[in-house]
């Protein structure tokens, strides 16, 4: 999925936090906490979705597979995010020098992508619609 939706999705949503969002903020403490709570506000739950989206459609299962993963994986998925991210992004955007950034989070999604997937795999047991 990285190359037709996380690559992509990030490069545009790091430019638009670090650009428009939070470019006025002068505090550097304010800023970053901002980028932190955005970060995980709009841009997990979006990046989350569009993964299991992808994923959804490469294995065949269409929009019923996508509705289905969404319904039945999303939240828990989101509440991964926001207990893995955080943390990373506090030293990456803070800590990490600007040439290093991108590097940084894709060795950090290496785990990541590994989580959704397991996440993606695991067989959830549904009740019957009536």
């Amino acid at each position: 999925t990285g190359l037709v939706w996380s690559g992509p999705i990030a490069h545009m949503w790091y430019g638009l936090l670090f650009g428009k969002l939070t470019v006025q903020i002068k505090d550097p403490i304010v800023s970053l906490v901002t980028q932190i709570i955005l970060d995980a506000l709009i841009f997990s739950p979006v990046t989350v979705s569009g993964y299991f989206a992808v994923r959804s459609v490469l294995e065949g299962s269409g929009f019923a597979g996508v509705k289905d993963k969404l319904k039945t994986r999303l939240v828990s998925s989101v509440l991964g995010a926001w207990k893995f991210w955080p943390a990373a992004n506090v030293i990456n955007f803070s800590m990490v020098p600007i040439p290093f950034r991108v590097l940084y989070l894709n060795v950090l999604s290496i785990f990541w992508s590994g989580y959704l997937t397991h996440v993606n795999s695991k067989k959830i047991a549904t009740s019957p619609e009536a």
